[in-house]
């Protein structure tokens, strides 16, 4: 459905006020937004891509001022601070920014990129603070993994009072960093934790995350992190398939070793994997589940030419293959972009 810009803006603040009172959860909330459509895109479009080149700007200036120049290591040992001081200094930083984040999204609810912009900064102001208490605590370098968790667990907790679900879903993907890095240290270093090498790992990884995100969407206080939940679990559990799809659970030192048709048996329970989540998403109307499925299809389509096929198939014909299938996926694209379209017109 089709609205103005005012119309639209009204019936977002609604149903914002509605989750926040509790009256609906956010799932509820999202397939609300997603029933209507604002004639202002165009200008929705570019806030985003605005918002997305300032928060990429925000992000190098952190990386030179915090990891090049070491500003911060320079203060303290010009102030003599110790490692916890500035650990409680960048705490503080973020109560504060946690703080002002809550009241602004309270006055200014529509604004919600400018709202998540500054979360990625209460966000890195709470890693700066954990890094610095593992470091004033002399956290054993071999055990490094626990500072990950806490930093995941201040994430979640971040996320929660400030109700970010950008936060939320770094709070998934640094678990991920957590798992990986714990398992490789409880592993000594080698390739097998328990019998499994690392894609195989993270695999178990995501399928824990997709039951947690279950989960959240059954915990009323949790509800609004549902969405992201289940996107962020499927998303890793995916991802780490596909890398087990090409590595079979085999160390990196045998996987250069054999021929790649040996992990063959890998690429075809992947495949079937991926059509069994199709069909399911399909019967279940579960269209983020649907295009998800469709396009790790595409992907394990591409990786397994470029696997079996690229040593023995002219580059440029390859190339070639690679620009039509391209092209009539966009072609798809568009013609389903201009159907719902019409649709909505109608409606």
């Amino acid at each position: 459905m089709k609205l103005n810009q005012k119309e639209a803006s009204l019936l977002d603040r609604a149903i914002e006020k509605w989750e926040e009172e509790d009256l609906i959860d956010g799932p509820t909330a999202q397939k609300l937004k997603a029933s209507y459509e604002s004639n202002a895109g165009d200008y929705k479009a570019l806030t985003f891509y605005a918002f997305i080149a300032a928060v990429s700007c925000a992000l190098l200036a952190f990386g030179a001022l915090v990891l090049d120049e070491k500003w911060i290591e320079r203060m303290r040992r010009y102030f003599a601070f110790s490692e916890i001081t500035i650990g409680l200094i960048f705490a503080g930083c973020t109560a504060v920014l946690a703080w002002y984040i809550c009241k602004r999204k309270r006055k200014f609810i529509q604004a919600v990129w400018a709202n998540e912009s500054l979360s990625i900064l209460l966000g890195l102001s709470a890693c700066v603070s954990v890094a610095y208490f593992g470091k004033g605590l002399s956290v054993n370098s071999d055990q490094y993994y626990w500072l990950i968790f806490a930093v995941a667990i201040a994430l979640g907790g971040l996320a929660y009072v400030v109700k970010s679900r950008m936060l939320w879903g770094a709070m998934m993907l640094t678990l991920g960093g957590w798992w990986a890095a714990y398992t490789d240290a409880a592993a000594h270093h080698g390739p097998y934790f328990l019998g499994m090498n690392m894609p195989l790992r993270l695999t178990l990884f995501g399928l824990a995350a997709i039951v947690f995100s279950w989960l959240v969407q059954r915990v009323k206080a949790l509800s609004e992190f549902g969405i992201v939940s289940f996107f962020m679990g499927w998303i890793l559990f995916l991802v780490a398939a596909w890398g087990l799809s090409i590595s079979g659970n085999y160390s990196f030192q045998e996987w250069t070793a054999f021929r790649q048709s040996k992990v063959l048996v890998w690429a075809v329970a992947y495949t079937l994997l991926l059509a069994g989540i199709l069909v399911y998403a399909i019967k279940r109307k579960d269209n983020a589940l649907r295009d998800t499925a469709l396009l790790f299809l595409l992907l394990n389509l591409y990786t397994r030419y470029f696997e079996y096929f690229w040593d023995v198939t002219n580059k440029g014909i390859f190339f070639t293959i690679l620009a039509l299938s391209f092209w009539l996926i966009g072609k798809k694209l568009e013609q389903y972009r201009r159907k719902n379209a019409h649709d909505q017109l109608k409606a």
